[in-house]
Order: structure tokens, then C-alpha cells, then sequence
């Protein structure tokens, strides 16, 4: 056996997985660590505001050619495509053995898992551990991390709840002190280049919804939109537009409804460091995200998800709270959101350089 540092691959598709695996790439720079950025074009949105903020280089690989799979049928036609890629042409993207870091629980993580597997690499795993423990809920993002788990030989994990989720799975398993967006908080918080907007010379709480499970269901036009409209009524609202939110309210012709009415602002998705100091500036956010749950709670602004279930404890019963569409719970937090306000939770830990200080020292079998 000849042990010797690994060539490294990272494979990111989603605006998420860039903006958690920044700061990652930047601990890289920092330090002087090669990697091989492989991109699978799951979105196209805002990737490269995201690349330039850390002033990181653009990706060395481009495994998808076509759109950003934002609609359900450009979904299936990129799934098809990079599972086909994944299965038979891995070595194409992958030359060398290696470690491959996939992140998270979207449809590139478990592909690029998979790719990372066929190429003969070791897979290690970023945001690992996390579980709803309901196989539907959230759908299909469950499904996706059991499925990476089971691929993964390295899983670097945000806190000790999340590696004992990972007790039946076999490989290594590190605990790196917190989620990787915990840096990319504290750098746009400390970061000069954020924008003022207009609609921050009033109170207003942004809206964050663009998960399958709720916009792809009755939920999102019976109870979500009804929802918001009432909400409006007592604080102006300013709606991000995801990419799949734009276009599922343009097919459900809700979209010139909304945008026509006084008391919402549509706005297109915010940079990364405008987002972060948007939310810092809000009375109170409204989300499905996981992503904008972790951001939130390091941020200890009022938060309610819009969801039945949580794969994360971040700043549950502190400044988080989970609304499982109880109408009582949805209304008693709009009326009283001042009181989940918490000072920010900025720790001293580097998950990051636990990341990148963990690669440099591990070997492969060449």
C-alpha cells in the first residue's frame, strides 16, 4: 500500500451547495490545497456572484450542458443525463483516484456520491448525518442524504446529534463543530458589499418557499398563498423568487396577482450577501429552507418554516420555529415574533479548516 495526500474533486450543482462549499474552497486557497471544482449545472442562478464573492475560480469541469433543471421536466431530463454520466462515464470527469466531497441531501449529492464511487475514489460526505427521520417528508431530500450516506466512506458532520444518526453506517466520521454556513454568515456580515434597498425604508419580513413538497402540492395554492395574504395585511412582505417558485407561479397564474398587490414585493433572488443582511434587517422570515434555517438561527432572527418536518435542530425552540401549517402556531408567531428574536450565535469554531485539515492528512490506495 502507498499512501499519499489525495487529489480532491468537489461536486456542487445547487446555489446551496455553493454557498456552503465556499468557504471550503476558500480554506483550500488559503492553505494552498489543490482541487478539481466539477459542476453539474442542477442550477445556474447566481453560481458565479457566489464564485466571486470569495473570489474563487470558476469550475474546472462542466459535467451538463443544457438549463438549470427548474421546472419538473427539466428535472428528469438532467437526472437522466447525470445518472447516465454517473454510471459510465465517471472516469471521464474523475481521471485519478481521489477523494470526491459531495454536499448535502439534493439529487447532486447522491450523484455525485455515485460518480465519486465509479471512478474509484473515496466519498466524503458534507452536512452528513442529518435526518427527519420521515422518509417523505422532506421529499425527495430524505431519500437523497440515505442515499449518499450509503455511498460515502468519510462523513464530516455538523455536531455530535448528526454523526450518532450515522451509527449504522460504516466509515469515518468527524465532527466538525458546526454547518459550513456559519462562516458564509459571518463573512457577509462583515463583508462592505451589501446593497440598501428600498423596501428596507419600511417594516417587512421576507418570504423564502421553493421546496417540491410545497410548491408542487395543493398546500401551495390552498393554504401557503392564502397564508401569505393574510400575513401582508399586518407587515409588508418582500418574496424571494426561486427559480421553480417564478415559474410555478407564472403556470398557476398567481404570479401578476401577487406582484399587483401593494402589500408584496416580488423580488429576484438576492445575492448571497444581500440575502444574509436582508434576513439581519427583517422583523421576521418566513421559509422552507434548510439552508435559510441554519443561516437564521446564527443570525437569531424570528424564523417560522413553512414545513411539517425538520432535518435540523439549528434554532429550534430558540429563534426557530417549526409551524407543521398549524394555523394557532402560524398566528401566534406573526403576532408575536419580537419575543424569538436571540442575539447571534457566531462560534470560533472553523468547520472548513476541520475539513481541509482532515484532507490534507488522510491517504489513498493508489
Amino acid at each position: 500500500m502507498n499512501n499519499t495526500h489525495p487529489k480532491i474533486y468537489l461536486i456542487l450543482g445547487t446555489r446551496a451547495q455553493f454557498i456552503k462549499m465556499a468557504p471550503v474552497m476558500y480554506e483550500m486557497k488559503q492553505q494552498g490545497v489543490e482541487y478539481t471544482l466539477i459542476y453539474t449545472v442542477q442550477h445556474r442562478e447566481n453560481i458565479q456572484e457566489i464564485l466571486d464573492v470569495y473570489d474563487l475560480r470558476t469550475p474546472d469541469v462542466v459535467v451538463y450542458e443544457g438549463d438549470e433543471s427548474n421546472t419538473i421536466s427539466k428535472g428528469i431530463k438532467w437526472t437522466l443525463d447525470m445518472l447516465f454520466k454517473s454510471l459510465f462515464k465517471a472516469k471521464t470527469y474523475i481521471p485519478e483516484k481521489g477523494i470526491v466531497l459531495t454536499h448535502g441531501d439534493t439529487f447532486t449529492a447522491w450523484l455525485g456520491a455515485l460518480m465519486g464511487r465509479m471512478a474509484g475514489c473515496k466519498v466524503a460526505h458534507v452536512e452528513s448525518g442529518l435526518r427527519s427521520y420521515n422518509i417523505f417528508d422532506p421529499f425527495p431530500e430524505e431519500i437523497s442524504r440515505l442515499i449518499t450516506f450509503s455511498l460515502s466512506n468519510i462523513y464530516f458532520c455538523p455536531d455530535e446529534w448528526s454523526l450518532k444518526n450515522l451509527k449504522r453506517f460504516k466509515g469515518e466520521k468527524i465532527n466538525i463543530g458546526a454547518n459550513t454556513m456559519l462562516e458564509g454568515v459571518k463573512f457577509a456580515v462583515k463583508s462592505n458589499q451589501q446593497t440598501n434597498f428600498s423596501f428596507q425604508n419600511e417594516p417587512y419580513a421576507l418570504v423564502s418557499i421553493h421546496r417540491y413538497e410545497n410548491i408542487y402540492k395543493k398546500r401551495f395554492t390552498e393554504t401557503i398563498i392564502p397564508y401569505l395574504k393574510e400575513i401582508s395585511e399586518k407587515i409588508k412582505l418582500v418574496v424571494t423568487l426561486h427559480p421553480t417558485t417564478r415559474e410555478r407561479l407564472k403556470d398557476l397564474k398567481l404570479y401578476e396577482e401577487l406582484d399587483q398587490n401593494p402589500r408584496i414585493i416580488l423580488h429576484e433572488r438576492f445575492g448571497f450577501i444581500d440575502w444574509i443582511n436582508a434576513c439581519n434587517r427583517a422583523e421576521f422570515v418566513i421559509t422552507d429552507g434548510g439552508s435559510n434555517q441554519e443561516e437564521l438561527s446564527y443570525l437569531g432572527v424570528p424564523t417560522i418554516l413553512f414545513r411539517e418536518e425538520t432535518e435540523r435542530k439549528e434554532g429550534l425552540d430558540e429563534n426557530v420555529v417549526l409551524s407543521k401549517f398549524d394555523k394557532d402556531v402560524i398566528d401566534d408567531f406573526v403576532e408575536n415574533y419580537s419575543n424569538y428574536r436571540r442575539q447571534p450565535l457566531f462560534k470560533s469554531v472553523s468547520p472548513s479548516k476541520n475539513i481541509v485539515n482532515y484532507l490534507k492528512n488522510v491517504g489513498i490506495e493508489k
